[in-house]
């Protein structure tokens, strides 16, 4: 008789001392390689802006000397001023000014005017490299094992920020931060991995989720930093240099038994579970272990074999990349809410973690078709209603309006996008789950690479961010209705073309 890896986790602790162990340490690597994906909010900020003591050329008739002038600010004609004058003529403003970081790459590197959009790209390039890693070192975790990947590439990672530190032109901080996703896309996307296949089946969900909590945990810690921290290459190093310890954990975490039995490599396979077994105080059964029997396909192509194949492939591609695009941009847009970034980038960031408890009880209670859409649409709203409130002003209840919204609008697309993945996972039939699930990744890093330039689109109008986010996150619903339900459905092995699943016209 032989065991499925699942059955053998059922009988030696799905859940137990061993995997709660390999959690805890995935949380302090989790940390440093969590803060590169939004890390450029502060890195990246670009002060207000303020005329110099005297100048004729810059100050206006009724000025005081003291007003500043930033994105936010209307008209925007205003903050578009200084482009005109003499670099002698304005100065970043004073920090007591203002509450946000004072040396960032844009004050260092002048990157305002014409070479703003370098602070822009630096920002889009991790999700670029991001990825392309995602595939490259996809395949290379594939045929040398998971473990072999994430350690590397997490010390890339950490590497790469710290040396950005002292880049001294704008071009190396944007190829670094290119390295530095590429890197990082091999490195989470092996943790989430490592992550379910270590627990059992009933627990597999939790783990998951437990991971996803860590993502929340440590943006909340890289707003509190940067509170304290107003430098960026202090930040960058505090961000990477304290976490060299993580490296000590190669002993510890184990490889992928599911990769070792695909490898051929079924001793060390039981040696792993036998560990299990023995830190867990379970005992290890005496049957064989089953090889899983890989069954190989055309990979992507195979994910437009029929046409109602492709229509559902590329639904999904287009509520991944929405989805991608509208959960980073909302944490980008920290700054242009109004008060104080700090704040607004926490509870931005905090309003994930009842958001990850609504996509498990949603999903099982609603299904998991109406917990996306209606987030979704309710996300749309939220993000319609911050851009029609006034910004750039000092009335508090304008502030609370937008920092209210937007908290909203982050809190209903994080469940929306995180239910995303139940979702599709289910969505594709197993043969094809790999590179349908790998496909839509990549689309959504696309996405996020697209954030940055629409959080600027606000120096051309106030309202364009957030009313092109709403449009799209809408159209994002529309298109997820048209999906079937799989609440309660087995998982399709294989999809023909009249298969009655593959796309059911918003009959649910």
């Amino acid at each position: 008789m032989v065991l499925e890896v699942d059955q053998v986790l059922e009988q030696i602790g799905q859940f137990g001392p061993f995997q709660i162990r390999i959690l805890a340490m995935f949380l302090f690597i989790f940390i440093p390689l969590t803060y590169q994906t939004l890390l450029m909010v502060f890195v990246a900020y670009e002060p207000p802006w303020m005329c110099t003591t005297n100048s004729s050329a810059c100050l206006l008739s009724n000025s005081t000397g003291r007003e500043i002038y930033s994105t936010s600010t209307q008209p925007i004609e205003l903050y578009h001023r200084r482009c005109k004058l003499n670099r002698t003529d304005w100065k970043f403003a004073d920090p007591e000014l203002y509450e946000g970081p004072v040396h960032t790459i844009v004050t260092q590197f002048d990157l305002v005017c014409d070479n703003s959009f370098h602070a822009w790209l630096a920002n889009s390039m991790l999700f670029f490299g991001w990825a392309l890693g995602a595939i490259i070192l996809g395949m290379i975790a594939d045929k040398y094992g998971r473990r072999s990947v994430l350690f590397p590439s997490a010390a890339c990672v950490i590497a790469i920020t710290f040396s950005m530190s002292f880049a001294q032109a704008s071009w190396v901080v944007i190829a670094l931060r290119f390295f530095s996703g590429f890197f990082l896309g091999g490195s989470i996307l092996t943790m989430f991995v490592l992550a379910a296949e270590l627990v059992g089946p009933a627990k597999r969900a939790l783990s998951s989720t437990m991971v996803w909590f860590y993502f929340t945990l440590a943006l909340m810690v890289l707003g509190l930093q940067a509170y304290f921290i107003k430098d960026w290459k202090l930040l960058c190093i505090i961000s990477t240099v304290p976490f060299v310890f993580i490296f000590i954990f190669w002993k510890f975490i184990p490889e992928s038994v599911r990769w070792l039995l695909v490898v051929g490599r079924k001793d060390q396979a039981r040696e792993i579970l036998e560990q299990v077994a023995k830190v867990n105080k379970k005992e290890m059964p005496k049957e064989d272990l089953r090889v899983p029997v890989v069954k190989h396909n055309r990979g992507f192509l195979e994910l437009f074999g029929t046409p109602r194949l492709a229509l559902l492939t590329l639904l999904q591609c287009y509520a991944w990349l929405v989805n991608g695009l509208v959960y980073y941009a909302v944490s980008m847009s920290a700054g242009d809410f109004g008060g104080s970034i700090y704040l607004n980038f926490v509870l931005t960031s905090i309003v994930e973690f009842p958001a990850n408890i609504l996509v498990i009880d949603n999903c099982n209670r609603f299904g998991r078709k109406h917990t996306v859409v209606w987030y979704t649409v309710v996300g749309a709203i939220s993000c319609l209603v911050v851009s029609f409130i006034p910004s750039g002003t000092d009335n508090i209840g304008y502030i609370a309006g937008r920092v209210a919204a937007g908290t909203l609008g982050k809190l209903c697309i994080t469940t929306s996008f995180n239910s995303l993945y139940v979702f599709s996972a289910e969505l594709f039939p197993t043969m094809i789950r790999n590179s349908g699930m790998g496909l839509l990744s990549v689309i959504s890093r696309v996405g996020a690479a697209l954030a940055p330039f629409v959080v600027q689109l606000t120096r051309i109008n106030a309202i364009l961010p957030f009313a092109l986010m709403s449009g799209l996150t809408f159209l994002a619903a529309l298109a997820c209705w048209f999906l079937p339900e799989t609440r309660g459905k087995p998982t399709l092995e294989v999809m023909g073309d009249d298969d009655p699943q593959h796309l059911e016209q918003g009959k649910h």
